[in-house]
């Protein structure tokens, strides 16, 4: 319960100060009737709407404790919602309290409006108004129910329970009209009923003790985080190259975190250790400088809250306090525990992480080589000045070419073809059987003739999405038979292929695979339509794609177990809903890992709309940084390049609908064509030799000395030469 508990602390670090903001009514103008301030409690085992069954006195009070979890201060999210997965990640069942005081401007009949994912229970003052067991997704407004209400401050307490999924709750008061009020409320109790709920009442012995141990666990599991650290900071596997600005980075992070859990050994421990304290306290900030000056502040303003309030450690074990003192010390606590837990991920999970992004790339995506520099006869040539600039990347930036020729007129159909060229070495083609073939036995294939020329004409590789979909089957196929399905699919798949296979580099022969695909009345195994496909295309890469690693990596085991070709696997990554944080991508990558097979990001999509360019960009930064720093990816393709026909109308695009680059373009193009490209230059030492390390690609090296010239093209990738020789022509 505790582990889940930790990162719910994460996002509390304000909550001492937001406990003090409590005392006094949240504003209620605007608020459209929902309460947006809770003291949120668990998760507590169990999914009984009775249970817990708690004190007929109790109060939720942040800082105070029920059933063993405490109460903390939580501000709702839009439409009032308390996305409690997000709170608690685990278990996957359980119970969670939520607890507000709310005053009501008149005596009247009121109504609720109450959401929840899943079960529900609500009661006033201690008087259960509402109960619904229910599985169900949440949605405001779900419930309604209407109660009478005096004029006064009123508590209330819902009880949701989760089974599985997604969890939340939301709660909207509206008049008996149901026109939504918007009423004064808080998560703290108002000054004028702490006596009343004995707020002002001295802790109990049982209160004391649960307060202490929670401190004492929390504290405890914080310094062996922090010491945990360590050897996941000192891991290299077996052939890694650790380069010097990573080195750095994690030894500046080991004295972090030893600093760090010593500073915390030290503040708690009965008697203070002044000494120790300064001298911890100074390595944690001189380290944390070694990332920014942010963070070394923040860390010194925590070191130093931590020796100050010291005695707010003592308090909870010492002097008689009110119960109201009990939770404003719990909460101090907290959020130092939070800020310093915060720090410790902004290093660990961000400064040394894109370190070891930046150092990845380097190791998966260059390797080192020696240019040399000869004469005619063989001989060293020194004193050449030598330089090295990348034409093509071996890897796949990629975007869909969906808009090719939409546009009204000629010139934004060029700026269009301008801005994707500038940018992608490879082009996503339509290729769903639905619209190509729209009559049974003839193909319309003039818009994809042209798109597959152009990228011809440009030096763009092309992949083909997709062969197969259950979503892109034509509607004539509705009426095949189970004997007449298999040859109509296998018609479609090898007539596309030898059209194409000249120009296709990649295929992506089934979407969204399943074991079976249904055609009409018939049923087309995965297996066998890479089977066709393989029979078509002996030399392009076919490819599964789709959203869900495990079935992809399910698929592609079991299409090999029985000797089928796969040469890899695709995975979207469309983010309508929100950016994944890093570990998302990480771990999706890893998943796919999993099928032995090299990964295509074969569609990603962030959004950035007017004011949110900005943000876009970013998580466009990192997630390409982060999938072009995994070993196993070979392509990344963007799905839309303009806002203007994006998927779904959403603004996706890289550029706006008039095609002018958003932000996210201009990062892209600092990565690709800038930051992750080979341009070096060097002079030739005594044995006629200049090293760099470069990226997988074809290159051009231009050797100079005096009036001799050669111009050389060659293509390094991971395995071949570790020497590229130049022969100078004689001078003249």
């Amino acid at each position: 319960m505790r582990r889940v508990l930790d990162g719910f602390l994460l996002r509390l670090a304000l909550a001492a100060a937001l406990l003090s903001a409590a005392a006094g009514p949240c504003a209620a103008r605007g608020t459209g009737g929902f309460l947006g301030d809770w003291a949120v409690c668990g998760p507590i085992k169990g999914t009984r709407l009775d249970a817990p069954e708690l004190p007929a006195g109790f109060v939720g009070y942040p800082g105070l404790f029920a059933t063993g979890a405490v109460w903390l201060p939580v501000q709702a999210g839009p439409q009032g919602r308390i996305d409690l997965r997000a709170l608690y990640p685990e278990p996957p069942s359980g119970t969670a309290l939520l607890h507000a005081f709310f005053e009501i401007p008149s005596d009247a009949t009121y109504t609720l409006r109450i959401g929840s994912d899943d079960a529900v229970r609500v009661d006033i003052d201690g008087r259960t108004v509402h109960r619904h067991d229910i599985k169900r997704s949440w949605r405001a407004d779900a419930d309604k129910v209407r109660v009478h209400l005096a004029r006064g401050w009123h508590r209330m307490l819902v009880r949701v329970v989760d089974y599985g999924g997604g969890w939340a709750a939301s709660v909207r008061v509206a008049d008996a009209k149901d026109q939504p009020v918007d009423v004064r409320h808080q998560a703290a109790c108002p000054r004028a009923l702490e006596a009343q709920y004995r707020l002002t009442e001295p802790v109990t012995v049982g209160e004391r003790a649960e307060a202490v141990g929670f401190l004492a666990d929390e504290v405890a599991r914080l310094t062996a985080d922090l010491e945990a650290a360590l050897p996941r900071l000192a891991e290299t596997p077996e052939g890694y190259l650790a380069f010097a600005e990573y080195e750095g980075a994690r030894n500046l992070g080991r004295t972090f975190f030893q600093a760090m859990a010593t500073l915390w050994r030290e503040a708690v421990a009965e008697d203070l250790d002044a000494e120790a304290v300064r001298a911890a306290q100074h390595m944690a900030v001189e380290a944390a400088r070694g990332f920014s000056e942010v963070l070394a502040q923040e860390t010194d303003r925590v070191a130093r809250s931590l020796v100050r309030r010291h005695q707010v450690w003592e308090t909870p074990g010492r002097r008689p306090l009110a119960r109201r003192e009990l939770a404003a010390a719990t909460l101090e606590v907290a959020e130092l525990v939070s800020r310093s837990r915060r720090l410790a991920t902004q290093i660990e999970g961000e400064r040394i992480r894109n370190a070891r992004f930046e150092n990845d790339i380097r190791n998966w995506r260059q390797r080192d080589v020696v240019l040399r520099v000869l004469d005619l006869e063989g001989r060293p040539v020194a004193g050449t000045d030598v330089e090295i600039v990348q034409q093509r990347h071996d890897f796949g930036f990629g975007c869909n070419l969906f808009a090719f020729r939409q546009w009204d007129d000629a010139k934004n159909s060029a700026r269009y073809e301008h801005r994707f060229r500038m940018l992608f070495n490879l082009a996503t083609v339509p290729l769903y059987w639905s619209v190509l073939e729209k009559r049974r036995g003839r193909p319309d294939t003039q818009r994809l003739d042209a798109a597959v020329a152009w990228c011809r004409e440009h030096g763009i590789a092309v992949k083909a999405h997709p062969l197969l979909w259950q979503q892109a089957v034509p509607r004539w196929a509705a009426e095949l038979t189970d004997d007449e399905a298999p040859g109509a699919v296998r018609d479609h798949v090898r007539r596309t292929i030898e059209r194409y296979r000249e120009t296709v580099a990649w295929w992506d022969v089934v979407h969204a695979p399943a074991e079976r695909m249904r055609v009409g009345r018939g049923e087309i195994e995965t297996a066998q339509a890479l089977r066709w496909a393989a029979e078509a295309e002996p030399r392009g890469r076919l490819l599964i794609s789709g959203d869900d690693p495990q079935t992809l990596v399910q698929i592609a085991k079991g299409v090999r177990a029985v000797g089928v070709r796969l040469d890899g696997i695709g995975i979207t990554a469309h983010q309508h809903d929100g950016v994944w944080p890093l570990s998302r991508v990480r771990q999706t990558l890893n998943r796919c890992s999993a099928a032995g097979q090299p990964i295509h990001v074969s569609a990603v999509t962030i959004l950035g709309r007017p004011g949110t360019e900005a943000e876009q960009a970013e998580a466009v930064r990192h997630f390409y940084t982060a999938a072009f720093a995994h070993p196993k990816v070979a392509s990344i393709t963007w799905w839309d390049l303009s806002d203007r026909f994006a998927w779904q109308n959403a603004p996706a695009g890289l550029l706006r609908a008039d095609l002018s680059p958003k932000p996210a373009y201009k990062v892209l193009d600092r990565l690709i064509n800038h930051l992750w490209q080979t341009d070096a230059a060097g002079r030739t030492d005594a044995h006629g030799r200049v090293k760099v390390r470069a990226f997988f690609g074809t290159h051009r090296i231009t050797a100079q000395c005096g009036g001799r010239r050669t111009v050389l093209d060659v293509h390094l990738g991971r395995h071949g030469p570790k020497q590229v020789e130049i022969v100078l022509p004689p001078g003249k």
